[in-house]
């Protein structure tokens, strides 16, 4: 599904900026800071009233100050009560009577008087989306309704603004009379920390409605710094900014992480006295369940969070003991209805209850457009889901109207970014859905254009939202004739699918992205320049939509001119930030946002016998892209990701290791899926020896060389491994991340040939059990620790199991390749300290026999990397122990190959190919390296030596031929043992690279020998 933004849940906040050079002073307050009143610079003067202030303390923004408000005078006569109560009914029908309920939960009023005796309401009150406390004020002069908030800090100054008597407003300077108005600890925070919380929060939320999860959680991270250095634990302001964390990360695909950040948070909610708090949950609840792919608990969270907000809106509004009628309902009460309406829509739409979404979403709209003050974009994301469930509804007319005018509304709110993207790409699934694939492939097509232009990242599409796009394209190519018309489609569909990659990726990316600019200040701060620019872009951007949602007498043109030439000139100052990064720091620049290559130039790099096979796997169905050196090609798969998925697990399970024996490994399996995936393009690779594959998702766990192209004949048992017809007997294979790495790889050449040959590092020093031993070692205790951005603890690293065998393995390739130019590290050496000491842009080949880590193996981990001798101890990343991918992508290497061969051992049969992989790879491709190859699980030490011995014999010193072609002749002669025929002991290597094709000639003869080696388990 579409990945769901907060929409803003406390969406009245605004950009505050001193611009009235003439302030009033107030005087220090009980922090020691000068605060002054300003006036509104978006105020305009009205005849008889006071123009708003605003309250600065040390230059900083602390809080709307002081409104008026011309009102009915009170009647003096009347008694100080009947005053009282006038002065809240007037209070009542202000405008900032529904934003105070909506911002703040305030206890019972405390009564002063001003010294010509007018009635001062304290209300002692605590914000709700931050947690501080607040107090409001109330008096009226006359017909002048006062009304102020402020920072508990600041009240005897404002009291004494108002006219209290000084010695009634001195007593509010000390904390003792404060705690009693709070009946509790009064809190005091700086200006300097509200205003940092305050923007925080804006431009966290900001990014978060603008799609940028990852920056929306490192703002809303630092904003629950700040919360917890002043709050309790179990604040409820904290539980919120928990429930916006958990969120962001739950879009950014981090289940565990949101899952744990929610759990907290509902610890603190469940306590709450107020049901709001709870349907909230329900919805980030269902909002999580739905981003891992449980659709039906998601619906049962949306309607929990529904029936509740339906019920609270539906209930009278209590401030201070005075009761607001049904018809003037809260406003933002009636917000979170209608978001949770919309949200109920979609998830009873993706359960196939289509009436049940229509429903929902029509009520949401018609909620929205009764309620005049909401932001205007919300009705775009309502117009998108009527979209959505027109499509289900088989009418056309009326999605392409809805995604239309979400659009026009989306444009007028934020301008073009990725949620114009997101609706281009609906309307053309609309289109699709009724067979208008010349529509949708021109909804598309500017889509794609919109992307390209606003440098938005591969993880703007998912496979689901692209598989109309490839459908639309093969049904329009069976209608014509015209091979240039075809091949031109074609040319689009190749481009298309490079706007998937895997998230491990953009995480690794991303995190060496921040090495880059962390290693250069002058970098860093043009990278912060920029970041801050288009915050404030895209908060101002959201504020000028929430101005222009308000009613027409309460819209200020004022504002609205302010903000549009903000918005112009932030714009200009992103465009030339932009430019100075892209033209001083080109490196960063491809790391950030790598340009998708053209079809042309893949195909030049193409031999005549290769190809390159990639793919869309989406929820229900899938496509398989062929690229030759001859043209491309697009096929249907019928199967969806749940069905891949099960299949390749299926697969898996016949490598592994139970009771001391092999599981047998399921022939038809490996023949059924090889179908599934390959049938309807068989005739494209009939004559190709090589094949290169860019997969992600399930089909990235899956080493195809296993893959059988022929049915099983029913050999004997004893020989059917042997005779089966694997995928790696028609063709070497290899394997790239992404198309562009592979195109990178193939015409990227190094300028200077290493002068050394062989570096390795390998049998590090760790003391858990051995892996030989104990084949379901679970690492229980690395698992429990927590890599954090700190370095990891020596201890955490030296828990895992040792492997004594990889010094022998080492030893006996460095013999294979008998090149003198060779240097190897072993135990107390195969550390990182030895490693970041040697000059590897000199070597050839770099050799790493350890274990490698999966994201998330350890607690808190987000990427992959090596383990090497840990340190004694450490206070840096440098030095850990733990070598991960973003490290690896700062290196500076120029070597053919990189082996790491023993790889994961958390499991039997180990798991650690896959994405995790791609963002391994990807690293060490970004470092400078052509190829690797590496394992998807743990092979006994004999027959991994065996493999990569024969693999290097037949590469030579020179490595000729091709890295693909050798490891395939390696595996070649594993399968015609018996012994070693299992796909268990010859499958698990790949390569992942160009394939390291070298057309140099070998400089010398290798004596080719075979040593006799054992293999201990047995196939059951």
């Amino acid at each position: 599904m579409r990945k769901l933004p907060l929409f803003c849940l406390f969406w009245l906040m605004s950009l505050n900026v001193i611009a009235n050079p003439q302030p009033i002073f107030l005087g220090e307050d009980m922090l020691g800071q000068i605060c002054q009143l300003q006036e509104h610079e978006d105020r305009k003067a009205i005849p008889g009233i006071p123009i708003d202030l605003k309250l600065y303390c040390n230059q900083h923004f602390v809080s709307n100050g002081i409104s008026y408000f011309k009102v009915q005078p009170l009647n003096k006569t009347d008694k100080s009560e009947n005053q009282q109560q006038l002065l809240f009914a007037l209070f009542k029908n202000t405008p900032l009577f529904n934003t105070l309920n909506t911002r703040a939960i305030c206890n019972t009023a405390h009564w002063l008087s001003t010294d010509d005796q007018n009635p001062v309401a304290i209300l002692p009150c605590q914000l709700k989306n931050a947690g501080w406390q607040q107090v409001i004020m109330i008096t009226i002069k006359n017909d002048i309704l006062s009304l102020a908030e402020a920072p508990p800090s600041t009240a005897g100054l404002l009291l004494k603004f108002f006219g209290v008597s000084a010695s009634v407003a001195e007593k509010f300077t000390f904390k003792e009379q404060l705690n009693q108005l709070w009946n509790g600890p009064v809190v005091l925070v700086s200006a300097s920390d509200l205003e940092e919380f305050r923007l925080l929060l804006r431009d966290g939320r900001s990014a978060n409605n603008n799609f940028n999860f990852a920056i929306a959680e490192t703002l809303f991270r630092r904003a629950l710094g700040l919360q917890t250095k002043f709050l309790p634990a179990e604040d409820l302001a904290i539980a919120h900014t928990l429930l916006d964390l958990a969120l962001n990360a739950s879009n950014q695909d981090k289940t565990n992480e949101a899952q744990a950040l929610l759990r907290r948070a509902e610890n603190i909610l469940q306590k709450s006295p107020f049901e709001a708090d709870r349907a909230r949950l329900a919805y980030y609840q269902g909002i999580e369940a739905a981003n891992r792919g449980d659709m039906e608990n998601a619906l049962q969270f949306a309607k929990q969070a529904t029936a509740t907000w339906r019920k609270i809106s539906n209930s009278a509004i209590n401030l201070n003991g005075l009761n607001q009628t049904n018809s003037t309902t809260n406003l933002a009460e009636k917000g979170e209805l209608i978001l949770s309406l919309n949200f109920e829509a979609i998830m009873s739409l993706r359960n196939d209850s289509i009436t049940a979404a229509s429903a929902a979403a029509s009520e949401a709209l018609l909620l929205l457009t009764q309620s005049e003050g909401l932001p205007n974009w919300w009705r775009a994301d309502i117009m998108q889901t009527l979209g959505e469930i027109s499509i289900a509804q088989g009418r056309l007319s009326a999605a392409e109207t809805y995604f239309n005018s979400a659009l026009t509304l989306r444009r007028q709110s934020f301008g073009d970014g990725v949620g114009s993207v997101l609706l281009l790409t609906a309307l053309g699934r609309a289109y699709q859905s009724e067979g208008l694939n010349s529509a949708a492939i021109l909804a598309y097509r500017e889509a794609f254009e919109l992307a390209n232009g606003l440098n938005l990242g591969a993880d703007t599409f998912t496979p689901d939202q692209l598989i109309p796009f490839a459908q639309a394209i093969v049904e329009y190519i069976a209608t014509i004739t015209d091979k240039i018309t075809e091949q031109a489609l074609y040319d689009e569909a190749f481009e298309a699918f490079q706007n998937i990659r895997s998230p491990i990726v953009d995480k690794t990316i991303a995190k060496a992205q921040a090495r880059l600019v962390n290693q250069d200040p002058t970098i860093a701060t043009l990278i912060e320049k920029t970041q801050t620019t288009q915050r404030n872009y895209d908060s101002a951007k959201a504020e000028l939509a929430i101005e222009q949602a308000l009613p027409d007498d309460e819209r200020s043109s004022t504002v609205e001119t302010r903000l549009q030439a903000n918005i112009l000139r932030l714009e200009q100052e992103n465009n030339s930030l932009q430019t100075e990064i892209n033209q001083k720091f080109p490196t960063y620049t491809q790391l950030s946002n790598p340009k998708p290559i053209a079809l042309e130039q893949v195909r030049n790099s193409l031999s005549e016998k290769e190809a390159i096979v990639s793919f869309l796997v989406g929820r229900k169905q899938s496509f398989i892209q062929v690229t030759r050196k001859q043209g491309n090609f697009i096929a249907k798969i019928n199967e969806g990701m749940a069905d891949i998925e099960d299949n390749v697990k299926a697969l898996r399970r016949g490598l592994e290791i139970q009771n001391g024996g092999l599981n047998e490994f399921d022939l038809n399996g490996a023949h059924a899926l090889y179908k599934t995936l390959f049938l309807n393009v068989q005739s494209y690779l009939n004559d190709v020896d090589h094949l290169i594959v860019a997969a992600q998702g399930p089909l990235a766990n899956l080493p195809f060389g296993l893959l059988i192209t022929e049915p099983n004949k029913s050999f004997e048992k004893s020989t059917e491994y042997t005779q089966a017809a694997w995928l790696s007997k028609r063709m070497a294979i290899s394997y790239v991340p992404s198309v562009q790495a592979f195109y990178k790889l193939r015409n990227t050449s190094s300028k200077n040939k290493p002068s050394e040959f062989l570096l390795a590092f390998g049998d590090p020093v760790l003391n858990g059990q051995n892996f030989k031993n104990n084949q379901n070692n679970t690492l229980d205790v690395v698992a429990k620790m927590c890599n954090t951005d700190g370095p990891i603890h020596p201890h955490t690293l030296r828990s895992m199991a040792a492997l004594p065998e990889t010094t022998r393995e080492i030893k006996t390739i460095a013999n294979v390749l008998g090149s003198k130019k060779t240097t190897l590290f072993l135990r107390e050496q195969a550390s990182e300290n030895i490693l970041r000491s040697q000059r590897l842009e000199n070597y050839r080949i770099l050799y790493f026999a350890t274990h490698g880590l999966l994201p998330g193996e350890l607690k808190c981990q987000t990427e992959p990397g090596l383990v090497l001798t840990p340190p004694k101890q450490t206070n840096s990343k440098n030095n850990d122990g733990l070598l991960e991918a973003s490290e690896i992508a700062t290196f500076k290497l120029n070597a053919d190959l990189v082996v790491l061969s023993a790889c994961n051992t958390a499991s039997g049969g180990g798991k650690f190919g896959g994405e995790a992989l791609s963002g391994l790879a990807e690293s060490f491709f970004f470092a400078g390296a052509r190829n690797l190859v590496v394992s998807h699980w743990q092979v006994p030490s004999e027959a991994t030596a065996n493999l990569l011995s024969n693999m290097f014999i037949t590469l030579g010193p020179e490595l000729q031929g091709g890295a693909s072609a050798a490891l395939r002749k390696a595996q070649l002669t594993l399968i015609e043992q018996k012994k070693t025929a299992h796909p268990f002991f010859w499958a698990a290597f790949v390569v992942v690279g160009d394939g390291l094709v070298i057309e140099n000639p070998p400089s010398e003869h290798v004596q080719q020998t075979n040593a006799k080696l054992v293999f201990q388990v047995p196939i059951k």
